[in-house]
């Protein structure tokens, strides 16, 4: 297994990703795992730009020269970018679905550019953003032949395309994720990023989702929340209860359960560690409340190395 620093813990400094690959080079971590711009996506203006921050990566945003910079970063810190997050939907219909899918094209293209093995489709959206709204098999239907679309590209360039089970979307679940796959790995690589808190999120069974990927998982997403049943934290994905950000020890989620059970399925991929996520809507004094960054970049990085060791050393134990 190796560990991934999300990019999103640089989204307050004013270095960026060059800050990210920092921290992620002093403390230990293999990887960073970016995210893309949500400036001139789809949807409420406010809350995409409320996403925006330092760490992100655009294709309309980087210079020629900018690309070969980082790139160069990377190489001489040993720390890839594995991955860039798109979040521009591949399903719109129209004018505006033809130019989301092209923005989607060149971040495959950026990718390639800065040398990122695959692009991660984030917003794989139920809304039509048109007089007509979607079904959910319409939705359904045209993110696979979206991603298909795309997808062409990514194969002959080299690029992966990973999809996550995000709530509320055509990917929310196990089974959405492995149809999906299905239809698109003939046009190029795709994996898939479980994340169990977005199952939680879900109201599903984080465990039973992790069983039915067995054998599929190429990333693993860690964060960790309490769950509480009045509104007063802000984020609150199903209308029902509202979600608390904590430290992995700390949450509802027990991490070392979750990884053991990975690891008995097979699992050997990328442990990414999301210290926050803005794209989820949360105001910005949401975030003055949690850990300094560098701070949690450094203690999380301590926490997994000891689970990670724990987990291997029981594994060896059991096959003597």
């Amino acid at each position: 297994m190796q560990t991934a620093l999300y990019g999103a813990i640089g989204w307050k400094h004013p270095r960026g990703i060059f800050q990210v690959l920092e921290w992620a080079r002093r403390f230990g971590w293999h990887a960073v795992d970016a995210r893309g711009m949500t400036l001139g996506i789809p949807g409420d203006p406010l809350r995409n730009s409320a996403a925006f921050g330092y760490d992100m990566l655009g294709p309309c945003h980087i210079h020629q020269s900018a690309r070969v910079d980082i790139r160069s970063a990377c190489e001489e810190s040993g720390i890839p970018i594995l991955c860039l997050y798109v979040a521009h939907p591949v399903n719109l219909r129209g004018e505006l679905g033809d130019a989301n899918r092209k923005m989607f094209r060149e971040y495959i293209q950026l990718a390639a550019d800065l040398n990122i093995e695959s692009v991660r489709a984030i917003n794989n959206t139920r809304e039509s953003y048109d007089d007509e709204p979607f079904s959910e098999e319409e939705a359904f239907e045209r993110t696979m032949t979206g991603l298909q679309d795309v997808g062409k590209l990514a194969g002959d360039l080299g690029i992966g395309i990973l999809i996550e089970n995000n709530e509320n979307s055509t990917t929310s679940c196990a089974d959405e994720l492995l149809e999906i796959q299905n239809a698109v790995r003939n046009v190029c690589r795709v994996g898939i990023a479980y994340d169990p808190v977005n199952a939680y999120f879900q109201g599903l069974n984080e465990f039973d989702e992790l069983t039915e990927l067995s054998g599929s998982v190429d990333f693993l997403h860690l964060k960790n929340v309490k769950r509480h049943h009045d509104p007063q934290f802000a984020y609150m994905p199903r209308g029902d209860f509202s979600y608390e950000w904590t430290s992995l020890s700390d949450g509802d989620i027990s991490w070392e359960t979750v990884l053991r059970e990975a690891v008995e399925g097979g699992f050997d991929g990328t442990l990414t560690f999301e210290y926050v996520n803005p794209f989820k809507g949360m105001s910005a004094d949401y975030w003055e409340t949690i850990r300094d960054p560098e701070q949690a970049a450094q203690e999380e990085r301590n926490y997994l190395n000891e689970l990670i060791e724990s987990i291997q050393e029981s594994e060896s134990e059991r096959n003597l």
